[in-house]
């Protein structure tokens, strides 16, 4: 009897599965996908962004992220403004800051510009112009002139040089028509017959002078309107309109019931936005007269009776209404207001109706001898 050994039972073999897949994450995706992703998102959406990884921060800090933005015409218009500000320590100095929405309040948030050998001096009241992302500093201020020009990337935050003026000038006036700049005034008196204005071409990048309208009257405003430049005497009796096309100044007899402007004024389209008699008031050629911007108590009624209107911006077609007052503890300082207003006019209507958007205090304590140094607003 042959003994068989009991066969041990068989053991079913279990199926190895293997584990899902891991879902695609972004560190696996090209960096220039990415930034075709993020630069369709609303710029405000900034902040929040930079948190989700280093990569995120350092594609939204980047100059690509800007340029992508402008080849597909998303850009938000961001105001810019210079203070600026006593420091006893130091000495005066320019800082920088943008109008944000942090929770949803207006404030004004400091944005640091790279300091390099291209930074200009902190000269007050150079005069400046908004071109597209970047801000052109043209100028001196107080007692210097010079010919200096220097640019201020939006986007990155940094300085470049720009050719220089043909003349040095000091507190001039400058407005953006057809992709140039045009300078006016701030230089001596023995240069105004050749040298009263100069005209810059952005495509060429070269200076060439603008002669002085043919009247020997001091214009002290100038505005674009209709695809010319004006420039008007202090009481707006005298007007002259540059056409760039016949590159000539003709005699303006419009803008009837203008009057004289002393206080901040902007404009927006076809009309004209400034301060009278402690209220904001608009002017459209077409009716020859100021009227009451109506919709505006709120803002009235969180003035103070100290308050001094320091600003008046056209901000992507609203108006921004920038004031200060005194600090109601600290008696040597002041704090900043800021009220964003949109509109509604109906067609063939001489009302003009505002809606208060925001309203809210943009700085809580600045001293008392701070300046506003520069205010625009930057497509970036």
């Amino acid at each position: 009897m042959t003994n068989n050994p009991t066969a041990p039972p068989s053991r079913k073999k279990k199926n190895k599965t293997n584990p899902p897949p891991s879902p695609p994450s972004f560190s696996s995706i090209p960096d220039d996908v990415i930034v075709n992703i993020l630069a369709r998102f609303s710029k405000s959406h900034y902040p929040s962004l930079c948190l989700v990884s280093k990569n995120f921060y350092s594609i939204l800090s980047s100059p690509d992220i800007y340029f992508a933005r402008s080849l597909i015409g998303n850009t938000d218009a961001r105001l810019y403004v210079c203070l600026w500000l006593p420091d006893p320590s130091s000495g005066p100095h320019n800082s920088w800051f943008t109008l944000g929405y942090p929770q949803g309040q207006l404030s004004l948030v400091p944005v640091k510009v790279l300091s390099s050998s291209y930074s200009p001096a902190d000269r007050l009241n150079s005069t400046t112009v908004a071109v597209h992302s970047e801000i052109y500093h043209i100028g001196g201020s107080k007692d210097k002139r010079t010919r200096a020009v220097r640019v201020l990337d939006c986007r990155s935050h940094t300085w470049r040089r720009a050719p220089h003026l043909k003349v040095a000038r000091k507190r001039a006036r400058s407005y953006l028509l057809d992709d140039k700049i045009y300078v006016l005034g701030g230089c001596t008196e023995t240069e105004e017959t050749i040298g009263w204005g100069e005209v810059f071409d952005l495509k060429t990048q070269t200076w060439k002078p603008l002669p002085k309208p043919p009247s020997h009257d001091d214009y002290v405003n100038g505005a674009v309107f209709g695809g010319r430049l004006y420039v008007f005497t202090i009481d707006n009796s005298k007007k002259y309109a540059y056409d760039p096309k016949e590159e000539r100044w003709v005699h303006e007899a419009g803008f009837v019931g203008l009057g004289r402007i002393n206080r901040p004024w902007c404009v927006r389209g076809s009309v004209i936005f400034a301060e009278l008699g402690g209220k904001y008031m608009w002017y459209d050629p077409r009716y020859g007269m100021w009227s009451l911007i109506q919709g505006l108590n709120h803002v009235y009624e969180r003035r103070c009776s100290n308050y001094r209107t320091i600003q008046l911006v056209n901000h992507g077609g609203k108006l921004l209404i920038i004031w200060d007052e005194w600090h109601r503890r600290q008696r040597e300082h002041k704090r900043v207001w800021c009220a964003v207003v949109s509109f509604e006019k109906p067609l063939n209507s001489s009302n003009m109706w505002g809606m208060v958007e925001r309203c809210n205090v943009v700085l809580g304590s600045v001293h008392k001898s701070y300046k506003l140094s520069s205010c625009l607003s930057v497509l970036v």
